[in-house]
């Protein structure tokens, strides 16, 4: 029994087996089947699709072929992509680079649509239609150009035979001239020599000339340092002239004549001495003359000589101080061979009336044998002339600045006195002209205005026989009683 069972349990296990293996056979034989039916569907798939590609393909190109020859057109995006095709088919891109190289025929000025085979032949006819009319006109062109070049030549040739013949003549005329050029050679080596020889001597002269030069540029250096010194020491005794003590001396009395009334000067006409000039008298021995008394005023009447003169006594001396020969004399208005120039401001009042006084002090300086030159005004113009020459410019006292015109007048002055002093003239104001003038003689300063003396205006004396020469001015002439002034001399 058991045997049996195992041997049921073998034929099962056989039959499973085998089933088994049936079963492996007939998956194996299904599988292969599903491969090899799906590998037949996939290229089905792609030679279907390959074929639909084809067949685009072929229509894109019947397309464009079509458009080639006038069916439908072409836009300029497709009229541009033929140049740069790759549509993998070597022919038809031939063909479309040689349509795009012949329909570069049409001008820019026809569309993509209308550029197509069928349209190709009337453009070439027109053109070369148009390039017969160019070629005519060319030809006609040419031919002028011909007939002109032929005249051109004609006249080139007949240019070129004057040349020619200006060339022979131009040759010929160069050999004469290199010839000239020659001998005028030969002349300048000649003289060139005969100039380095003149140069050589000239040179030794100028080294000689040059030595004599520095010699006396070095004697003129000397001449120079020495004019130098005597010019800065004449500096500074202009300076000391013009300075505000400017009285000095200048003459001695020689002879007293005539009981005093005429003494003889050591100033004549080689000091530019004149008649008129009015000298104050000193005593001898004073040394200085700002404290001297003055002992009398005298005029220059004549005059005797180089260095002689006679004056006349216009104001008498006191008995004790009598005139004495070897007195001196002195005016500050007279300078040798000049007139002594004065300028004078507009504000003199001597008389303390308020009103200028500038025309009478000017008929004094006058009187004195000085000159005026000039008259400032406030606003510094002048009547006269105003410059260097002028000795002293007299200015009276500035006012008190209690407004605004006493302000600009004393701005005035201060810019008067700048002036004055730009030009290396004194200031001296006006009171002290009034000194000096009442040194010489008490009655030049005659009292103005309210102040006015009536002995100061005599009656003009009679010219009686005996008497002197009376061609003083007014204001010295005396009356005709021969009353002498003797007591009216001020000291300055």
């Amino acid at each position: 029994m058991a045997a049996r069972d195992d041997s049921v349990i073998r034929g099962s296990l056989i039959a499973c087996l085998i089933f088994l293996v049936l079963s492996l056979a007939l998956n194996f034989f299904l599988y292969r089947w599903g491969s090899v039916e799906s590998l037949t569907a996939t290229a089905s798939k792609d030679r279907l699709t390959s074929a639909q590609s084809e067949l685009q393909t072929l229509q894109s190109q019947a397309t464009m072929m079509k458009a080639m020859l006038g069916v439908g057109g072409l836009t300029k995006a497709q009229f541009d992509q033929l140049t740069s095709s790759t549509g993998g088919d070597p022919d038809m891109e031939t063909i479309e680079r040689q349509f795009a190289r012949d329909m570069s025929y049409f001008g820019p000025e026809v569309d993509p649509q209308n550029r197509n085979y069928p349209n190709l032949p009337e453009v070439l006819v027109n053109a070369i239609r148009s390039r017969n009319v160019q070629y005519g006109q060319a030809r006609d062109e040419a031919t002028k150009i011909r007939v002109q070049s032929a005249s051109e030549v004609d006249l080139a040739r007949k240019a070129q035979e004057q040349a020619e013949a200006d060339k022979d003549r131009a040759n010929k005329k160069l050999e004469e001239e290199m010839s000239k050029y020659a001998e005028d050679r030969e002349k300048m080596k000649e003289t060139g020599e005969k100039n380095k020889d003149t140069l050589l001597q000239t040179s030794q002269k100028l080294n000689a000339l040059s030595k004599k030069l520095q010699t006396e540029l070095a004697n003129f250096q000397k001449r120079e340092d020495k004019l130098l010194s005597t010019i800065n020491t004449q500096l500074i005794e202009l300076t000391k002239l013009r300075s505000d003590n400017f009285e000095s001396t200048q003459g001695v009395i020689t002879y007293v004549v005539r009981d005093g009334n005429v003494v003889n000067i050591d100033l004549g006409s080689s000091d530019a001495l004149r008649p008129g000039v009015t000298f104050g008298v000193i005593d001898g021995d004073e040394t200085r003359l700002q404290d001297a008394k003055v002992k009398a005023t005298i005029q220059v009447t004549k005059i005797l000589g180089e260095h002689r003169a006679e004056a006349r006594v216009v104001a008498r001396p006191e008995f004790r101080y009598p005139i004495i020969s070897g007195d001196k004399i002195y005016s500050p208005f007279w300078a040798p061979g000049r007139r002594v120039k004065i300028a004078l401001g507009w504000n003199i009042d001597l008389d303390g009336d308020e009103r200028p006084d500038t025309e009478g002090v000017a008929s004094m300086v006058r009187a004195a044998g000085a000159e005026v030159a000039a008259i400032l005004q406030p606003d510094l113009s002048t009547d006269g002339e105003f410059d260097s020459s002028v000795r002293f410019l007299v200015l009276g006292e500035p006012p008190e600045a209690d407004g605004e015109a006493d302000a600009r007048e004393v701005v005035a002055l201060g810019r008067a006195k700048t002036m004055a002093k730009e030009l290396g003239v004194t200031v001296i104001p006006a009171w002290k002209l009034q000194a000096y003038l009442r040194t010489i003689d008490d009655s030049l300063t005659t009292p103005l205005g309210s102040a006015v003396r009536g002995r100061d205006f005599a009656p003009d004396p009679s010219d009686a026989p005996g008497r002197l020469p009376n061609n003083l001015p007014s204001i010295f002439q005396q009356d005709d009683t021969g009353i002498q002034k003797t007591n009216e001399i001020l000291a300055p």
